[in-house]
């Protein structure tokens, strides 16, 4: 007889056991959904270049990938699909893997649709040091697109 008190009661542990299981497993899905969230989120980007201008809306003008010594600007000049406003954006530039600048840091001040965003790197000493460059653009904070480029 006391075998069929306790077994109603294992019975029940049984099932408070495996919901506590299945509701683990979903919260431990919340938190792989929210790694996977891209931590570039407030901006989406199409295509970005490298280019020696940029003309109206800042799209790119003569978009190359090298760039003589005496060039006077590089530009890096993202394709923005969309722009949050509050999200920040910022170049990092590298040389030979080492990074040597970042520009000014840029907050959208609105919402953006269909626009370009646009990162210079100036000649200041008229005399760009020839070797392999990139350049990262990062959205609040977190690196996304990078371009690579040769200066000769």
């Amino acid at each position: 007889m006391t075998n069929n008190v306790l077994f109603p009661w294992r019975s029940f542990l049984a099932l408070v056991l495996i919901s506590l299981i299945i509701a683990a497993c979903g919260l431990f899905e919340n938190e792989r959904e929210a790694e996977n969230e891209p931590l570039t989120s407030g901006a989406q980007f199409g295509e970005v270049v490298t280019a020696e201008g940029i003309g109206a809306d800042n799209a790119p003008l003569a978009v190359a990938d090298t760039f003589s010594a005496s060039q006077d600007f590089i530009y890096v000049v993202a394709e923005a699909e969309s722009i949050e406003a509050g999200t920040t954006m910022f170049a990092r530039w590298y040389r030979d893997g080492e990074p040597f600048e970042d520009s000014a840091e840029v907050t959208a001040d609105r919402d953006y649709e269909d626009t370009y965003v646009e990162f210079h790197l100036e000649n200041l000493q008229n005399n760009f040091e020839e070797g392999d460059y990139s350049v990262q653009i990062f959205v609040n904070g977190n690196p996304a697109e990078e371009v690579e480029f040769t200066i000769e």
